[in-house]
Formats: C-alpha cells, structure tokens, sequence
C-alpha cells in the first residue's frame, strides 16, 4: 500500500441453522473438501462429527449447492430495455488464473501457510487459480529477508527465510496459484534482495510470474508523513530507475532468468522510470490504484469513501481513464499490464463502504472494467489479520482475536465476489456497450470452445423501494468467428445478491440449472436475449454453442 494508506477487513463464522442448530457438512471434491459453516453438529448417534476446522470453509452466505435458479423475462413492457451490443477485440485480455490476492510481504512469515491446523489452503481453493502477491509497505521498512539465520534489526517487524518461501510454495502447488514478490528496496541492500530473488525461484520455480524491485517506491519519501519516509527529498523517479538498474544487476549475477516487473506505483513518471530502465527481464509495467482516497473530500468529489461514490458509474468512467493511462504507458513499452494492489479505498479504518454487498458489487464491475482496458492481473489487498479489529477491507479475514488472530480465516462479501469471478470460463474478455445510466451493467467471456458467459450486474439499491426489476435486452457478441455460427442456448446460471448496498452480508447462489421462462433460453444472431435485472445483484449466465447439424 502507498504511503497514505492503512490496511482495512470482516465477519464471523457461517451458521447454517436448522431446527436446533444442527451444522450440515458439506463435501466437496479435492481441496474443497470440508463444510460451508461453523459450531459443533448436533449430539446424535445418526449425526457424523462434524469435520475440524482446518478443514472447514466459513463463507458465510454462500450456497454451493443451491438448486435451481428461477430466472424470467421483465413483464412491464412500458420501459425501453437496457440494450447490450458485445464484440471480441483482438487484443482481448484472457481470464483464468488472472484474479487474486495482495499481501503485505510481512505475511510471508505467517504461520497460517501450509498448516495443518489452518483453513487458509482450503479458502483460498475456491478461487480460479490465484494470483498471490506478496509487498505493500512492510517490504520496505518491515520485512527482514535472511537465508543465512543472522540476527535480525531492530526495525524488522517479520523475519522471512527459505522456510517461509518453501511453506507459501506448498500453498501455492495446492491451489494452483501463481506469485509474485516484492523485494526490499527502502533499505538499499541489492544483494540481500537478490539473495531473496533467488529462493524465491527455487522455491516456486514456473509458479513465479515476477519479482519487483520495492512498493510503490512514490511513497518513499512524503513531507507530510515523515514516519513513513526511507528516502530524503533528493528521491524521485531518476533516483529511483538508477536503483531500478543496481538490483537488476545484482539479481541478474545470483539469479539469471528472474522476471521482473514494476514499479507498483500510481503515478504515471514512475511508470515510465521503470518501463525505460532498459533492465532484462522485463516482465510487465505494474499500477497500484484505489479509486476512493479522497478521505475527506467535498461532496463534489467522486473518490470519498462512501456507498454512493462506490457504486457509482462515474467511478468506473474515472477507472477506465486511470488503467488506460497505465495501459499506455505499457503498450508503447511492449509490456503487459497487471493490477498487483488494488481495494476500494485508502482511507484508513472503518468508513461507510467498509463490510459491504456494495464492496462485492465494485469489485466484479472494477474486475471487468479492469479486463476490458487491458490489465491482465489483477490482485485485491488482503490481509490475515482478525476480523474483528483488523483490516475491514480485506477479502479475507481470520476468525481470533486482534492480538491472537489464530489459524481459521473467513471469506467476506467482497471474496465471494472473486469466487463469482472464479466461475467464468477460460477465455477472452468481450468489450461491451451498454446503454443507459451506466447503473446496469453487461459483460462477457467467450472461450475457444464458444462458451460464453453473460455478467448482468446491477448498482441500483436493492433496498429502495421504488428499484423494480429493469429489462435488458443482449445482442449475440460480434467478431466471435466460427465458435458459435448458430447461437448459444443458456445452460445455467449463478447469482450474487444482497438485502442493501449497506448490507453486511451477501448472498452467493453457486451454479444450477435455470428454470423459470428463460429456461433452456437460445441467443442467436438475429435473435436477441431478454431478460430482468434486479436491483443489488450479479447475475452470471453461462451459455453453450448451438451443435451444427
């Protein structure tokens, strides 16, 4: 996190109540395994034990064996629809294995990774293929590297060895996930990073996707927040690309071959002072951004940390100006572009937008708008600290107590959001057109198989009386080839819903068959798609080719 920002994050354990508190287990294959809950089965010789809690998910809100979803058309036929035109870009960014965590790079040395008295592998299984990334503002002036068990400074907050690479790497295998690390540039030691380089490839090995030298090295040095500051106001972006080289240097000599990104900053001089280091290994141009950090702005401001700047569609107008400036930077630098730290906000503390259905709603939508100007990764800021006291952004939380979080980490709304995500297909981002007020929403996957998701997400407050069920009309998406020359017909569905955009809690209906008027549902070139979108939700509809006869 930059220098402005604090760490933010949730809930409590997922009761599922039936009659007199008997918790279900629910089984689920490979790493999945476990059950969706919390609190002792109920005393009963036909009751199985329930399983410990290491291998139990707490989700609350989410069913992942719902039933069917009864979906329908809108019946007013006095409102114009929401019309949606889709198309397949050339340059579409590619889902899978392109959505995750953040982590401040202290969390390394937790003891919650590869555990076998935590849940953490078991959690992090129910997303696609994360990315996890390891920096925020510990790794400059936190974390403490040391392959060599020396004495640690003073200063250091977190000691990391070989060890704790090897335990990060077993969760890694795990879940499938692929990890990139920052590398302590705030105390000047290049060949104390290059030592970390190093392990860091052995340890992961293919599962590296990049170091990067420091986090958000913009925030080393601020006048107005000197307690922060590991550089004197001579620091900027020359002084900066200068020790850009210096590392390179000293990880190319100990650990030829490791990819490099950067610089994981939000201003665009650093970009560039990265991007024309002329260093080998370049592996792509990182931003961080967090779209509300107006802390305490004007109510004319569209970054305040409120439910109503969140879910604004100006807020994702500005977002697609802010990633296509990054986009930019990185095209005419030929470098792919990744998100390594993003969340909400950067305002310290608990604030309206804290704990929210609005928070998950953003970050779908922030996802998408994301995807769709050309970041190809993305990673929302995390941490395992307790949920009770701790971080109130955070997608994760653990479940103890501020001074004792303990082993056991909980989902909020916002990871629900990123399970949701982890339901699309492999495949490219469609660019989407969407008329109206921006409030509602489409966007679209397509594989190469021709499967094609279909993203109806709605900003409006489920909660005001007068939002009622809005008609949106899909056209077929263009530029799609031969992968469906007939049309697609609807196979199922999964939605994601909420009581308010205030609500503390939301509601995610995994994937089922959809029965209702859109049952078995066709969307074929001439023939549009039509269907309701309620108010607070997200409703993904997953569509297979028509077969050819």
């Amino acid at each position: 996190m930059s220098a402005r920002r604090a760490p933010w994050l949730l809930v409590g354990a997922v009761l599922l109540a039936i009659v007199l508190v008997v918790t279900i287990a629910v089984a689920v294959p490979s790493l999945r395994q476990g059950r969706i809950g919390g609190g002792p089965a109920a005393d009963s010789p036909s009751v199985s034990p329930p399983p410990p809690p290491s291998e139990t998910l707490y989700l609350t809100g989410y069913d992942p064996d719902p039933g069917p979803l009864d979906l329908g058309p809108v019946t007013t036929t006095n409102v114009d629809p929401i019309t949606v035109s889709l198309a397949l870009g050339d340059h579409a960014v590619h889902t899978g294995g392109a959505i995750g965590l953040s982590f401040d790079a202290t969390e390394l040395a937790s003891p919650l990774w590869d555990s076998s008295d935590s849940n953490l592998a078991l959690t992090l299984a129910e997303l696609d293929r994360p990315v996890l990334r390891f920096g925020g503002n510990g790794v400059d002036r936190r974390m403490w590297w040391t392959s060599s068990d020396e004495a640690a400074p003073g200063w250091a907050e977190a000691v990391v060895t070989p060890e704790s690479l090897a335990r990060v790497a077993a969760v890694a295998d795990q879940v499938d996930a692929e990890v990139t690390i920052s590398l302590d540039l705030g105390h000047d030691d290049p060949a104390r990073a290059a030592d970390m380089a190093a392990h860091a490839q052995e340890a992961f090995g293919d599962r590296l996707l990049a170091v990067s030298i420091g986090n958000e090295p913009n925030g080393f040095f601020h006048e107005n927040q000197p307690q922060l500051a590991v550089r004197d106001k001579s620091w900027g972006p020359d002084a900066y690309q200068d020790s850009v080289r210096e590392y390179a240097a000293a990880i190319e000599k100990t650990a030829p071959g490791t990819p490099i990104a950067g610089p994981g900053a939000y201003d665009a001089p650093w970009w560039r002072a990265f991007a024309e280091a002329g260093i080998d290994d370049e592996a792509a141009l990182t931003m961080h951004w967090y779209p509300l950090w107006d802390c305490t702005g004007p109510d004319t401001s569209i970054a305040n940390p409120t439910i109503e700047d969140l879910t604004s569609p100006a807020l994702r107008e500005q977002a697609r100006k802010i990633l296509g400036m990054g986009r930019d930077v990185a095209t005419e630098n030929s470098l792919p572009l990744w998100m390594e730290e993003t969340g909400p906000t950067s305002c310290p503390g608990t604030n309206d937008t804290s704990l929210t259905h609005a928070q998950a709603l953003w970050t779908v939508d922030y996802a998408f708008t994301a995807m769709e100007e050309g970041v190809s990764r993305i990673a929302f800021h995390s941490t395992l600290q307790a949920c009770r006291g701790g971080a109130p952004m955070s997608p994760l939380c653990a479940s103890g107590e501020l001074e004792d979080p303990g082993p056991i980490v909980e989902g909020r709304t916002s990871y629900l959001a990123l399970m949701l995500l982890g339901q699309l297909p492999d495949g490219q981002v469609l660019s989407a057109a969407t008329s109206g007020d921006g409030t509602i929403i489409v966007h679209g996957v397509i594989d190469q198989e021709g499967q094609l998701a279909l993203v109806v997400l709605d900003l409006r407050d489920p909660s005001d009386p007068s939002a009622t069920d809005a008609p949106v009309r899909i056209s077929a998406p263009e530029g799609t080839g031969e992968l469906a020359p007939k049309g697609w017909t609807l196979k199922n569905a999964s939605q994601l819903t909420g009581t308010a955009l205030a609500a503390t809690e939301s509601s995610l209906h995994g994937a089922a068959p959809v029965t209702g008027s859109l049952s078995g549902a066709v969307l074929e070139r001439a023939d549009p798609l039509d269907l309701a979108s309620s108010p607070g939700t997200i409703t993904v509809l997953s569509l297979e080719p028509v077969k050819s006869d």
